[in-house]
């Protein structure tokens, strides 16, 4: 009785040894499932985010979750880059005597810190916002032979399909300058005549609300009325870098005439004062922008 007492109870404990080890191993597996996920779910927040875009698709854009945004530019984008950075260099020297700032001629004809610092260069030889968009804006058409620009307005009329043709036009081709975007419906009736940015990438780069608005903004939608006869509206947003171009709109401004300029504007690097005003505003990120932009208006 005694041996068979003693028996059952080696068995069970021989079952209680094997049950313990088992769950030891499950244990040890749970663990390491979860070191596992949590090392998954860091390398989901830090991966990178890339965007193809440009004339054929061949440039790319890398969004980090900190920091500024890399392009790598194709072959076709510096081209193009490198086309319009000539023609607006040629306008500045025309008006300085041949002169170009320093600042300017460090960076490659193909480069995109060249573009930025020329568009700055702008708005200190040429006085006057009005003039500063003009020079832009005929750089933007001297990119388009001027008879495409003429048959394309008299024998195209403003419409739905014209705006979306533009849409598109703007996507294909015009990435070198902006960046990555994509066609979107237009919020009115929801056509698909309107392009979102991603990340403007002249804003990002340059960090001027007031080159924004003289380079970028008016020249854009004078350019697109002059050469294909359409109107166009730019609405950037300061808060996240984003902006929408609608086609066959024209809206209103006040809110972009009243946006501050940010602490990485070239112009304060380049020691251009801005005439004024002291104090700084906190945007929704946390960042500091000065009062309003004293390129603008």
């Amino acid at each position: 009785m005694s041996f068979a007492s003693t028996s059952v109870t080696a068995a069970q404990a021989r079952d209680i040894h094997r049950t313990t080890l088992h769950l030891g191993r499950r244990r040890k597996q749970c663990i390491k499932l979860e070191r596992t996920r949590a090392v998954r779910d860091d390398d989901d927040e830090e991966k990178e985010d890339t965007h193809e875009y440009g004339i054929l698709g061949k440039s790319r854009a890398t969004y980090a979750s900190s920091g500024e945004t890399s392009y790598s530019d194709s072959v076709y984008d510096k081209f193009a880059i490198a086309l319009f950075n000539a023609k607006l260099a040629g306008k500045i020297m025309e008006s300085t005597e041949g002169v170009l700032s320093s600042e300017a001629k460090q960076f490659s004809m193909f480069s995109y810190q060249r573009l930025v610092y020329l568009a700055n260069e702008v708005g200190v030889v040429f006085k006057g916002t009005d003039a500063q968009r003009k020079v832009v804006t005929e750089t933007l058409l001297e990119l388009i032979p001027e008879i495409i620009r003429i048959l394309f307005k008299k024998l195209i009329k403003p419409s739905n399909w014209v705006d979306e043709l533009n849409s598109f036009i703007t996507v294909q081709f015009f990435g070198w300058l902006v960046g990555p975007s994509e066609r979107v419906p237009r919020e009115s009736d929801g056509v698909l005549a309107a392009v979102k940015l991603k990340k403007c990438r002249y804003l990002e780069q340059s960090g001027c609300v007031g080159s924004c608005m003289n380079f970028c903004k008016v020249p854009t939608e004078n350019f697109f009325k002059e050469a294909f006869g359409v109107d166009a509206h730019l609405q950037p947003n300061h808060a996240d870098g984003s902006c929408v171009l609608t086609f066959g709109e024209k809206l209103s401004d006040e809110e972009i005439f009243s946006a501050p300029c940010y602490l990485t504007c070239k112009s304060r690097k380049l020691g251009i004062s801005s005439g004024g005003g002291v104090g700084t505003i906190e945007r929704n990120d946390g960042s500091v922008q000065e009062p309003k932009c004293w390129k603008l208006p």
